[in-house]
Order: structure tokens, then C-alpha cells, then sequence
């Protein structure tokens, strides 16, 4: 295809792919995956098509809907460690455990810094939210680190990461408000998984939905359901609407 990049500082040339293989990779791959993370880090140095050099030029830009929806998923991906790191402090006094807990929240909640300035969110996202926002990831990140675990520092630091969360909770978790406005009606958590992993590739929305209905953003119900298509006995399963 005409194409040599330099990515990460080593030259990829142990194979020459097709000028078609390399579109259908670049063009499908997820933004903040591995393989959109290596290609748009990469270096263009020569191409004699110059569809390929726009190509090249489109992987570090990020849409609006891609933008929204893997924000979402660092979203979700943050919820369920802070929801343990508050039951370990509440439940257990335990300070050791729940900062770790909340800096296994880190990594997401970088990811949500760096991915709302329009940024690559790569391996190397926690060094970038620091540089992005470094007195909220001083907080979160680092004092956790690098100083004792007591109560008013590990209490600080939880208080500081749900803050962070409920402040952007509009453009976190706008696909699902906006996916429940539209069907005006209540969704089981069954339905509203299948419709984000089938429709964006998302899963783990029902974490999302569950954080919504706590702070009265969205509604909780049940609906019934069968457990098997042959069953004639009913269950509740939970919704949202």
C-alpha cells in the first residue's frame, strides 16, 4: 500500500499488508482500544496515496458519539470500585482496603479526564489526567500512595472521587438517559443490556441505570418475566424507565 509507520519508536515492517486490510483495521478499530491507541500513535512517514495520509490523520480525532460512549464505559467501569470502596469504609473501618479499592477507581476515572479534553485515553492515562487535572488526581492517586491511610485522608479521597463522578453525571451517562427518553417507557435491565451490547458494544449498563435511579435521575421498577420460554411461573426482574 505504500505505507511505513513508526510506531512507539519501531519501524513495522514484518509484513506488508494490503492497502484494504490496513482501512478495514484502521477504520474499525474502537477508539481507546490497543490497536487505535498503536495506529494513532503511530508516525506516517511516506504514502503514495493520499486517502491513506487522511486516514492516518482521523484516528486522533475522537466524534461526539464516540466521545459519549466511551466515557459511558469508564463510567461503568468506575462505579462498581467506588461502590466497594464505600462499603468497606462504612461497613469494615477498613482504610487499607477501601484505598485500594479507590485506586482501582483511578485508572476509570483518568480515562474520563483525558477522554472529556478530546484525548487518547492509552496506557499511560493516570499520568495524564495529573497533568490535566492534578489536584483532583493528587487526592485520588497519589496521597493515596505515598501517605498513610487515615480516615480523613481515605474519607477525603472517596468524597473527592463520587463528587467527581455525580458533577458529570449528564454527559456520563447521557446514552442512557437519552435511550429512555426516546422509548418512554420502562426497560428491564435485561433489555436495556442487550439493546447497548448489540446496538454500541457497551455492557455493564445496569450499574449506570442503578446509579441514576439512587439519585432520582431515572425511575425503578420490575417487570415480569419467565425464567424459561416453556415456564408458566412469573418472576420480577428489575427495570428502569
Amino acid at each position: 500500500a505504500g505505507v511505513s509507520l513508526d510506531a512507539v519508536g519501531v519501524n513495522v515492517h514484518a509484513h506488508v499488508t494490503p492497502r484494504a486490510e490496513f482501512r478495514r483495521v484502521a477504520e474499525g478499530a474502537v477508539r481507546n482500544s490497543f490497536m487505535h491507541s498503536f495506529l494513532a500513535k503511530g508516525r506516517l512517514i511516506y504514502t503514495h496515496d493520499p486517502t491513506i495520509e487522511a486516514l492516518c490523520a482521523r484516528l486522533v480525532e475522537m466524534g461526539g458519539r464516540d466521545q459519549r460512549l466511551q466515557m459511558l464505559c469508564a463510567a461503568t467501569e468506575a462505579l462498581p470500585a467506588l461502590y466497594k470502596a464505600h462499603k468497606w469504609l462504612v461497613t469494615r473501618d477498613d482504610f487499607e482496603y477501601t484505598a485500594l479499592w479507590i485506586l482501582y477507581a483511578a485508572t476509570p476515572l483518568a480515562q474520563i479526564e483525558v477522554i472529556g479534553a478530546g484525548q487518547l485515553a492509552d496506557r499511560e492515562v493516570i499520568p495524564r489526567a495529573l497533568r490535566l487535572n492534578r489536584p483532583f488526581f493528587e487526592i485520588v492517586y497519589t496521597d493515596l500512595l505515598n501517605t498513610p491511610k487515615t480516615r480523613s485522608r481515605v474519607q477525603a479521597a472517596l468524597d473527592a472521587a463520587e463528587g467527581y463522578v455525580a458533577a458529570r453525571t449528564d454527559s456520563l451517562f447521557s446514552p442512557v438517559l437519552v435511550h429512555l427518553a426516546e422509548v418512554r417507557e420502562a426497560r428491564s435491565c435485561r433489555e436495556i443490556e442487550d439493546h447497548f451490547n448489540r446496538t454500541f458494544g457497551v455492557d455493564g449498563v445496569t450499574i449506570a441505570c442503578e446509579y441514576l435511579a439512587d439519585r432520582g435521575r431515572i425511575g425503578r421498577a420490575s417487570m415480569p418475566m419467565h425464567l424459561t420460554k416453556k415456564s408458566n411461573i412469573e418472576v420480577q426482574e428489575l427495570a428502569f424507565y
